[in-house]
């Protein structure tokens, strides 16, 4: 029988995770970029209460992704003292992706949202928000021995 390889080299588990988070703060910039290239030239004409129900909406779902990730955020603990980066990496990468993907998901959500209804500060704030999750989520914070 064959044996099953691993799924994450050990040795680059930490490269890999470093990798993911720019690839989701990239993704988000451009993704601001774009739609805020796009709301001078493309509009939806809404009725007002359907404007102030999605705003309303996309600020719940920003707020929810900044609670549950820093939920999930909470869930990591730093490696120990004697504990190999890499092998801590192997454990928490998963839950270090989550994190992320909650962080980006809220922002491009609350920006897209913004982007329907002409809310540019919905549109930049859930970039914001996103981004600054990001950031206090990023790979070197998560793995600091505190």
């Amino acid at each position: 029988m064959n044996k099953q390889q691993p799924v994450l080299n050990a040795e680059r588990v930490g490269t890999v995770a470093r990798v993911i988070h720019g690839a989701i703060v990239g993704g988000l910039a451009v993704a601001f970029a774009v739609f805020l290239y796009l709301q001078g030239r493309a509009s939806l004409e809404l009725p007002d209460q359907a404007n102030n129900l999605l705003r309303l909406i996309g600020y719940v779902i920003l707020a929810s992704a900044v609670l549950v990730s820093l939920v999930v955020r909470g869930r990591i603990t730093p490696p120990g003292s004697g504990e190999a980066v890499n092998e801590w990496w192997t454990v928490n990468l998963e839950k270090a992706v989550v994190c992320w993907a909650l962080a980006e998901g809220g922002g491009l959500a609350a920006l897209i949202l913004g982007w329907v209804i002409g809310d540019t500060t919905l549109l930049a704030l859930g970039t914001a928000v996103g981004l600054a999750l990001l950031f206090v989520t990023r790979p070197g914070r998560l793995q600091a021995r505190t």
